[in-house]
């Protein structure tokens, strides 16, 4: 992967991308071409499409953890998924949403209860 500077018009600022390899094998299967990775998604996002990768942000989180890119940088929260059923790591982004680093799938994050101030 190679690490890139790009301007991104909905965060009006440089934010920091990975941009992935090409597959090397070239076969009758349908294989992803090089990707852009927005490593800036999350809260301090504001856009409702990334105009850098031009997919939503549910499917830029899903690029990060498809291609093992850390989420440190990203709110997170331990959950069970509701589509694996495993208790996973879930990153948080805009929109009320998470992302599970298992299995990739987006869903709704709501808070039931307030968590105790410790």
């Amino acid at each position: 992967m190679k690490s890139a500077q790009l301007y991104c018009s909905a965060c009006d600022r440089e934010v920091e991308v990975m941009i992935t390899e090409a597959p090397l094998l070239d076969g009758p299967a349908t294989l992803h071409d090089e990707e852009v990775v927005c490593l800036a998604i999350g809260d301090r996002c504001t856009g409702s499409l990334c105009p850098i990768g031009a997919v939503e942000p549910n499917a830029m989180v899903a690029r990060l953890v498809r291609n093992g890119l850390p989420t440190g940088g990203l709110r997170t929260v331990d959950a069970t998924c509701p589509s694996c059923g495993a208790l996973a790591e879930m990153v948080l982004y805009g929109g009320g949403r998470a992302c599970c680093t298992i299995c990739g799938t987006s869903a709704r994050w709501t808070v039931d209860h307030p968590e105790p101030l410790a």
